[in-house]
């Protein structure tokens, strides 16, 4: 598979099994292993990386600004983040996976006051995915047309990506709430896709989700290159927004912003 790394993140993800009544678009997809096993539907490739958009794409997240799902400015980040960076006491059995950088990565659980369900954290580098109707992209030469559940477009959309067998193994629901913490500020994200690859790296996002961490000017100009971010990937396994339509590539930022909002307002580690 083509790996186009144009920037190394660290990152941390908490997934939180919260139970709750919400319906699950169909899954969808291909998978850089035809063979995975899907949560939802059928298999998934949510590995494909990329850099920049083609001409036909390049101007399809124009109008979506990071500021759209960004958390409220009451909400203490850094508290947070630093909260999710402590917890490295509980590492769970089947949650270790390369990251596409040489360097493997152990997911950890992490005891949160108020959660109803498992909470995980793990760090890891990553790259930006590029799947759903912007497959096109600059270096996405074995991109796929659809994402886990749908075909989101990745430039318009802010989404993370997790190891197929981990959301398998912990039922992790596709399109499941998450927040990526980024240069000390927080942003609203879905768990949009899959990984399938075999083997299965951890640690990717959406084109927007990557733009949105680093500016515009720097995206652009050092997408071949390597650029650090530090990022926390905080996701709610069963806690999906309202109104997210299979066939639709789009999403209701208003209603991610404030579910986000009103989920991490009650959360404590």
């Amino acid at each position: 598979m083509f790996i186009h790394s144009f920037a190394r993140f660290v990152s941390l993800l908490v997934i939180i099994s919260l139970v709750l009544a919400a319906p699950i678009p169909k899954g969808h997809g291909g998978s850089g292993d035809r063979n995975s096993k899907k949560n939802q539907g059928n298999n998934s490739d949510s590995t494909s990386d990329s850099s920049s958009g083609s001409n036909s794409n390049s101007s399809a997240s124009s109008s979506t600004s990071g500021a759209s799902f960004a958390a409220d400015p009451s909400i203490d980040v850094i508290a947070i983040l630093k909260a999710v960076q402590a917890a490295t006491s509980k590492p769970v059995s089947g949650g270790k996976f390369g990251t596409g950088h040489g360097k493997d990565t152990q997911i950890y659980q992490l005891d949160a006051e108020g959660s109803s369900g498992s909470v995980f954290v793990f760090t890891a580098d990553m790259d930006v995915d590029c799947n759903g109707t912007d497959y096109q992209c600059k270096g996405n030469g074995d991109g796929q047309k659809e994402t886990s559940y749908g075909a989101l477009s990745a430039k318009r959309v802010p989404f993370y990506v997790i190891p197929q067998s981990f959301v398998d193994k912990e039922k992790i629901k596709g399109n499941s709430l998450g927040a990526i913490i980024c240069n000390n500020k927080m942003y609203y994200a879905i768990m949009g896709d899959t990984n399938g690859d075999s083997p299965e790296v951890i640690g990717k996002a959406s084109w927007l989700m990557a733009q949105t961490c680093l500016p515009n000017d720097a995206f652009l100009a050092r997408y071949i290159g390597n650029a650090d971010i530090f990022y926390s990937d905080i996701s709610f396994a069963s806690l999906i927004p309202s109104g997210i339509e299979e066939k639709s590539p789009t999403i209701n930022l208003n209603v991610l912003k404030e579910l986000g909002d009103k989920t991490m307002k009650a959360f404590k580690v």
